[in-house]
């Protein structure tokens, strides 16, 4: 196991500011409202030679309201099971009576604790920071999470305080499966439902989540990384700039993912949302799952799967190759069957065939169907699998004017007949063919 680094503190004091600078990606929001992050969120960070988890966890709040609450229950979840805690105060403006409480309950947890002051931009802003030390604790690091300030200094600090050897080990990187929908589908219930805890804050208002969430869960003995997104709305104008800060979010925790779950509503059914969706997971080149939530609550009969499974085959004609699976996040249905089809799926992915297996399906694709146009027959010349993740396919032919959408759709589907790459994109490009000059 490795040693779970929590960050705590009271909302503003730039905590996602350090997690984005300790894991070196832009993977929380960063907003000037308090309350921003409401969940926590998991990434591995490797430091020198060892390597540990950094968890950035909501603001702790006083406030007797419902989500202030379920912040303080996710925090104290958190301290339960960090083996170090991140204690983050705000440099500039200076002790809080907050962080008084915040002391007291992180001394009360006896683990280990690191004070860090953050928004110290200069050495000589430091001395702003002595009145922290009545605080008590041992390890104080002054630090600017948004310039990145001592932060190695941090790292340090955190490398020091592991106690055991965590020295890091080549081995299997772990799945990470993100879920992507419209909001209000249940991809927070899914994350509940399969790391057995309350992991996600679950309400009926839509945009709850603001921000990526990621768990580590245990699926029949192996391990993946599960990513909760905030909901994608309808439309190009954003409500405001939180909903814009959600998207873009979402859009930096899809490309960091390996398969993608794009989550439907089963009393809802199929509509733009879930297409806009899906044309994105395809520009993006991401394999794909759609999982059919709420299975639960849909009169069971013979026609109802054919019925939702041709509406969605219909609008999203575009990704013919994906699989539906439908589920209950309530009830616990099929969700495992999620994990096994990612696995497949992201094998698809990551497939290479050899130049002898390309070679000869295109060569059949070409003989049982040739191309000609206006009188001119479009010629290939050479042609090679080029990238994985997606597979990518060059090929070189006399003239790329003749290429027609339905005969790169054919070859496509050749391809797809003879060595599956079910639920991943497969992209094919074409060159005009130069003959190499020959120097006398």
């Amino acid at each position: 196991m490795l040693t779970k680094v929590v960050i705590v503190g009271r909302p503003n004091v730039g905590k996602s500011a350090l997690f984005n600078r300790l894991i070196g990606k832009k993977k929380a929001i960063i907003h000037s409202m308090p309350g921003t992050t409401r969940d926590r969120n998991d990434y591995e960070v490797s430091w020198k030679d060892k390597k540990f988890i950094v968890t950035d966890t909501a603001g702790w709040s006083t406030d007797s309201s419902v989500f202030s609450s379920q912040m303080s229950f996710q925090l104290d979840i958190a301290i339960e099971k960090a083996d170090i805690i991140l204690f983050v105060v705000d440099g500039k403006i200076g002790l809080h009576p907050m962080d008084k409480q915040i002391a007291h309950q992180v001394r009360l947890s006896r683990k280990t604790a690191i004070l860090v002051v953050n928004k110290i931009d200069t050495q000589a802003e430091e001395i702003k920071g002595y009145e922290f030390y009545s605080l008590g604790f041992e390890n104080i690091v002054f630090v600017s999470a948004s310039h990145g300030r001592s932060t190695h200094d941090l790292l340090d600090k955190i490398w020091e305080n592991i106690k055991y050897d965590r020295k890091v080990k080549k081995k299997e990187e772990l799945l990470k499966i993100i879920l992507v929908g419209k909001p209000n589908v249940g991809k927070s219930s899914f994350v509940n439902a399969v790391a057995k805890e309350e992991r996600s804050i679950v309400h009926n208002v839509p945009g709850t989540t603001r921000d990526s969430v990621s768990a580590h869960v245990n699926i029949d003995n192996k391990e993946y990384i599960v990513i909760d997104t905030a909901g994608l709305h309808r439309g190009s104008k954003m409500k405001d700039d939180m909903e814009y800060l959600s998207t873009l979010s979402t859009s930096y925790a899809i490309d960091d993912a390996d398969v993608a779950v794009l989550v439907v509503d089963a009393l809802q059914g199929v509509g733009d949302t879930e297409t806009k969706i899906a044309r994105l997971l395809c520009e993006k080149g991401k394999p794909a799952i759609v999982a059919v939530n709420k299975w639960d609550l849909i009169e069971k009969k013979e026609e109802t799967i054919k019925y939702f499974t041709d509406q969605l085959r219909e609008r999203i004609k575009f990704m013919s190759w994906v699989s539906i699976i439908f589920v209950s996040a309530k009830t616990g249905q099929r969700l495992n069957r999620v994990f096994q089809e990612a696995e497949f799926v992201f094998e698809q992915y990551s497939r290479q065939l050899t130049q002898e297996e390309f070679n000869e399906v295109v060569r059949n694709a070409i003989t049982r169907k040739p191309y000609v146009s206006k009188g001119k027959t479009l010629k290939f010349k050479e042609y090679a699998q080029v990238a994985i993740k997606p597979p990518v396919f060059i090929f070189s032919v006399n003239d790329v004017k003749l290429i027609h959408f339905s005969y790169q759709r054919y070859l496509e589907n050749c391809l797809r007949t003879k060595f599956g790459f079910n639920g991943t994109p497969i992209i094919l490009k074409f060159r005009k063919y130069y003959r190499k000059k020959v120097e006398n």
